[in-house]
């Protein structure tokens, strides 16, 4: 039998999504064996097969340990290479700015006819020995043939640069085993090298973050005008102090209120609300360089404690020492340890003037918008709000043509005249959609072929957000692509708030982990931990360590159409793409439209997220469900036979390969 396949690749700068597809069912196929390959000046310099995990049937894998594709292959017709970058047993990474394709090629249980698979060994380096030790796993190998020649996707370059854009994407705590076995011997905590400058799985974990935003505070002239969130990364509070005289820095209230201790109880015994305890101990570091005599650096405090209001961007603008912007940076990433090194987020640099301007123009009406902080700084903040012209002025958005059939929108919040969005269960009044969701919206409805996100919290049970928005259009045109994954379990659609039991008692609310119906498939981010799992992961590695900095994906992502090079669209920046952040947040979001490289390069880190955390949606669906032993759900579940073809789903490899 003739077999053809088709295959691509994608990449950013951290990962790779290969695809591949064929016209029918492969007659004995056990998989396909993918290798990378590395090339330079169109020669190839080395040959690698991608790194497996699950064992046949028959098998088990019980130290998690990776064998690659020419072992257990690959049931799927799509995967993530998660080692273009990133090594398998330590935590180290490769340089950016490598070429590199992929190899495709069906396999099957090995007979007279066909040329055998050569296995290639995998070793791991074991820090009690400190020697290399090959990996085992459990049970009968299986010898593997070709069943066709190999088919070759094309060559990806990995980068950040995507002009005008320099993109970047945390790592975070997503590889739990990985963690394990990289911290098996360590002695400190997996916080304290999260928060150590420096350290060498703080650096991993972030990926290219901190360099990307330390390459754009290296620019040797200019000023820098930042808004921020949430400030408590030492690195990068050391970052604003090294650059200070040349920094205007508006800083928000962060962190959940404390009892002030200090202070005398009421007549009931309570103490008074103590709040902005995560930016407190920065804040009074910047604030004695702010009001030293002589000093160049400004300080503006943006207090919201408590009032249900937030001052939620991160972003820094870069301005020449002729006052003109020239390029800004934003993103998801908040400036804490648990933003750069444990959540699923993004940074982007945009170098455009334009774009860089109306974040300078936005950036100058927060400053000057009357909003009283409280007295003393840290007090409940009574009544906060930002003020109506502030939010008139939010309303119009810049948009930006950048030729070629590229254009940017900036959109800024707050921009609607109330205090807070209605509540979405009030049916009698549905409420028009905030100008920026209503765009959002829009863009979202003129999606032909695909529409991906990531989120943290938009809302209670996704309603009036990009979760609602995106459920409803794949409903309605089954043929549409829609996943996306939500981090906060509240988001989920199909959530149910707790509601009293028939005893009176109080239930418990109810968030599938995942919603799947015809073209969509939306999951919840769920750590494996070992209440989870019910599998021994670590010491280390508890609830309590995995759910740091409470959101798991941080992302606020929309990707449309990636494939496309004219409908083309990504969102980003601190919007959460929710109602709520337009009536009540500062917040800043960039559409980018027609720029398929930018599209492409935050698809793939979607397809990552999703993709992790579907496997594990999937496990913590099984647990709660009560089917099946959980010993038994890591066993080898890769079938021995070719009955999984027509089980495997071919949507987004037919998108990925057209």
């Amino acid at each position: 039998m003739t077999v053809n396949i088709r295959c691509a690749a994608y990449a950013n700068n951290e990962v790779a999504w290969v695809a591949w597809d064929c016209d029918a069912p492969i007659p004995g196929c056990l998989g396909f064996n993918i290798v990378r390959e590395y090339l330079h000046a169109g020669a190839i310099v080395e040959r690698q097969p991608l790194a497996s995990y699950v064992a046949f049937e028959g098998q088990s894998n019980p130290d998690w340990l990776p064998q690659n594709t020419t072992v257990w292959p690959i049931q799927k017709f799509s995967w993530r290479d998660l080692t273009l970058r990133k090594k398998r047993d330590r935590p180290e990474r490769r340089p950016p700015g490598t070429t590199v394709r992929y190899s495709v090629r069906a396999v099957g249980k090995m007979r007279d006819e066909l040329k055998p698979v050569e296995v290639v060994a995998t070793s791991h380096w074991d820090q009690a020995t400190k020697r290399w030790i090959e990996n085992t796993y459990k049970g009968t190998p299986i010898s593997l043939g070709y069943l066709s020649e190999e088919f070759f996707t094309n060559e990806i370059i990995v980068s950040r640069a995507r002009p005008p854009f320099d993109t970047s994407f945390t790592n975070g705590i997503l590889s739990t085993q990985f963690l394990a076995r990289t911290m098996k011997n360590d002695t400190e905590s997996l916080e304290h090298h999260m928060r150590e400058t420096g350290d060498g799985l703080r650096e991993f974990l972030a990926g290219d973050t901190l360099p990307v935003i330390h390459d754009f505070f290296s620019k040797p002239t200019g000023r820098f005008f930042a808004a921020l969130y949430e400030l408590e990364d030492v690195e990068l509070v050391d970052l604003l102090k090294h650059n200070a005289q040349r920094l205007n820095l508006i800083l928000s209230d962060a962190g959940g209120a404390v009892d002030d201790k200090s202070a005398q109880p009421n007549d009931k015994g309570k103490y008074p609300q103590k709040y902005d305890t995560r930016n407190s101990e920065a804040r009074s570091a910047l604030r004695a360089l702010a009001d030293h005599a002589g000093s160049t650096f400004t300080m503006r405090d943006r207090m919201f404690n408590g009032s249900g209001h937030i001052g939620h961007n991160k972003f820094v603008v870069h301005v020449d020492d002729a006052g003109k912007a020239m390029s800004v940076l934003t993103g998801s990433t908040n400036w804490t340890w648990t933003g750069i090194a444990g959540q699923s987020n993004n940074c982007i640099v945009i170098n455009n003037a334009d774009v860089a301007n109306s974040f300078l123009e936005y950036w100058k009406r927060l400053d000057i918008d009357p909003l009283v902080n409280p007295v003393p700084l840290d007090a409940y903040a009574k009544g906060a709000n930002q003020s109506d012209k502030l939010k008139e002025d939010n309303r119009k958005p810049g948009i930006f043509d950048l030729g070629s059939g590229v254009t940017i929108e900036t959109w800024f919040s707050p921009n609607m005249p109330k205090k807070s969005a209605p509540p979405p269960a009030d049916a009698k009044t549905v409420s028009a959609p905030p100008p920026d969701m209503d765009h959002l919206f829009s863009l979202m409805r003129q999606a032909k072929k695909a529409v991906m996100f990531l989120v943290y919290m938009p809302s209670v049970g996704g309603v009036n957000s990009v979760i609602s928005q995106a459920v409803e259009i794949g409903k309605n045109d089954t043929s549409l692509n829609v996943i996306g994954a939500i981090s906060d379990s509240k988001a989920m659609w199909g959530y149910e708030r707790a509601k009293p039991l028939p005893s009176g008692k109080k239930g418990k609310a109810s968030s599938p982990h995942i919603f799947q119906q015809g073209g969509v498939s939306v999951i919840r981010a769920t750590a494996l931990t070992d209440r989870a799992i019910e599998r021994e992961i670590g010491d280390f590695l508890n609830d309590e360590t995995l759910s740091l900095g409470t959101a798991i994906i941080h992302d606020k992502l929309l990707v449309i159409d990636p494939l496309d090079p004219v409908n083309c669209a990504v969102a980003f920046g601190s919007h959460n793409f929710g109602f709520k952040a337009s009536y009540s947040n500062d917040e800043n979001l960039v559409i980018v439209k027609g720029h398929q490289a930018l599209a492409v390069a935050y698809a793939v880190h979607v397809l990552d997220v999703y993709d992790h955390y579907r496997f594990r949606a999937k496990e913590a669906e099984k647990s709660s469900s009560g089917k099946g032993k959980p010993a038994d759900r890591w066993k080898g579940f890769l079938d021995t036979t070719d009955g999984w073809q027509p089980k495997s789903s071919h949507r987004l490899a037919r998108y990925f390969t057209p």
